[in-house]
């Protein structure tokens, strides 16, 4: 079979291959010299951005399309191999996949490096984060700083340094939602708890403390079971009814606590009508 001497063709030869060569291909080429990965990184993709899953002994990069597609997928394993210092990354493409494998030292240092590098090549950002956290045995962090999204699951509390880590050092643009156990004695600099919609939906959510709920800063809210009570939802509403906040959208509120004193009388409410709203209002 005959091949093709790709950098030894014109510019406008390469760059009209490169439009129409796979995502895999391209990280693959980039990887050959410094010349290729500058072409590479002039090439117009229909790459959107990056969705990450993390999960006990592997992490999934996927790269989304924008037809919001996840076409293509980089895992990173955990191997039982001696540390590298996560400096060295044995990889593999096949099936339009990347392997690439890792001692259990040195799997998050080596997702950090290969996220930075994929952000570096495409300019794109990270779009979603997903975290499992039941059974990593090893303390988490998450090796970059922003992503638009953050979704956490699992049936076992996160240990208290991890959730931590996550929500004091990880700029979360848009949506955080916590679907898993958090201890009662967590706490984090609540000035972290800025998002557009922020979602407990755990079993039990009592780390959310009066404090806590009067810091968020949140255009939606959904709280389940809680140790919140009428008392802590008037102060909030009150202070953003004074306010100058037009961001605020809704609250759903779940208590463990009985749910007594409420009273919106003096605030003179307008009774529910689905002929004022909109069929999307929530």
């Amino acid at each position: 079979m005959s091949t093709l001497p790709l950098l030894k063709l014109p510019v406008l030869c390469i760059n009209e291959i490169l439009i129409n060569t796979d995502i895999i291909s391209l990280v693959s080429l980039s990887l050959i010299s410094r010349r290729s990965k500058r072409l590479v990184r002039t090439t117009k993709t229909s790459l959107t951005g990056f969705n990450i899953k993390f999960y006990k002994d592997v992490t999934e990069v996927q790269f989304v399309t924008s037809e919001k597609k996840e076409v293509r997928s980089w895992f990173f394993k955990i191997e039982e191999k001696e540390s590298s210092g996560g400096q060295v990354m044995e990889m593999s493409f096949k099936d339009d996949v990347i392997h690439s494998y890792h001692s259990a030292m040195d799997i998050q240092q080596s997702v950090k490096l290969g996220v930075e590098y994929l952000r570096d090549l495409f300019a794109k950002p990270i779009l979603e984060v997903f975290l499992f956290p039941d059974d990593i045995p090893y303390p988490f962090y998450i090796g970059f700083k922003e992503c638009n999204n953050l979704y956490m699951k699992g049936e076992k509390p996160i240990r208290n340094e991890d959730l931590k880590n996550v929500l004091e050092n990880v700029l979360i643009k848009s949506v955080c939602i916590i679907q898993l156990p958090v201890n009662a004695d967590f706490k984090c600099n609540n000035n972290a708890l800025k998002f557009n919609e922020f979602s407990s939906l755990a079993k039990e959510a009592h780390w959310i403390t009066r404090e806590v709920f009067l810091n968020l800063k949140c255009s939606r809210i959904y709280l389940q079971h809680t140790l919140l009570d009428a008392h802590d939802f008037m102060a909030y509403f009150e202070r953003w009814y004074y306010s100058n906040d037009k961001h605020f959208e809704v609250m759903l509120l779940e208590t463990d606590k009985t749910f007594n004193g409420l009273n919106l009388e003096r605030f003179n409410p307008i009774p529910w009508n689905t002929q004022l709203r909109g069929q999307h209002f929530l």
